[in-house]
């Protein structure tokens, strides 16, 4: 368990994959481990992801963590750099949370995206970036004929909208989202199961080869998220 450290153990997290996260913490009766909440949308710009994500372990070292978990993916490789010198760093071994959403078991393969699906989970929903907030932002922007017209073109390589049911929200919502997406932009509504097995081995230190473990001193790679 933990790759067999020992210690204060720090879990920096996307808030982007709460719903995921507190399932962990629930259905584990998890206690100690302390989690640093980070702001959504640090992955629309990689270097300022990895420049915050950076600080935050500086400042988990500084206040005496011995493990950081990191509750991420590569996010356009803003994860590459990301390094502790006196913890060990554990992270997801995935491109970003969506593929981790879609893998249910052991990972098989690298990507799990299917072409042309634009995916939705309780946390994309609640989103500053989320679709209908675009769109509206668009309507307001354009009026409402120009704002749709500009939004098809811009999703012009999506077919579906497709929610990733996790387990871990409450599904009505969401697929009412999707409903008013698909009815707003011509688009076809899908439905996938997910799940948070890689985000609860990450928690629970049953670390294997999808956790991506470094020791002090050591740097997350680029080809540390690569499947052979």
């Amino acid at each position: 368990m933990y790759g067999g450290a020992e210690g204060r153990k720090i879990l920096i997290a996307c808030s982007m994959i709460e719903d995921e996260i507190n399932a962990v913490f629930e259905s584990f009766d998890i206690h100690d481990i302390e989690v640093w909440w980070q702001e959504r949308g640090h992955h629309n710009d990689p270097d300022k992801l990895r420049e915050v994500i950076q600080s935050e372990i500086s400042r988990a070292e500084s206040e005496g963590a011995d493990i950081i978990m990191l509750a991420y993916g590569l996010c356009g490789k803003g994860a590459v750099g990301w390094h502790s010198e006196h913890a060990v760093i554990a992270m997801p071994a995935f491109d970003d949370c969506v593929n981790m959403m879609l893998c249910t078991g052991k990972r098989d393969r690298r990507n799990y995206l299917s072409a042309g699906h634009m995916y939705l989970t309780g946390g994309w929903s609640r989103d500053e970036g989320a679709l209908l907030t675009m769109l509206d932002n668009y309507l307001e922007k354009y009026g409402e004929r120009k704002g749709k017209k500009l939004m098809r073109l811009m999703l012009g390589s999506y077919t579906d909208v497709t929610v990733i049911d996790t387990g871990c929200y409450e599904l009505g919502p969401v697929l009412d989202y999707a409903d008013e997406c698909i009815r707003q932009l011509n688009l076809n509504k899908s439905i996938v199961k997910g799940g948070n097995e890689p985000l609860r081995r990450l928690i629970t230190g049953d670390w294997d080869e999808d956790i991506i473990v470094k020791q002090p001193g050591e740097y997350i790679t680029e080809d540390d998220f690569e499947y052979i």
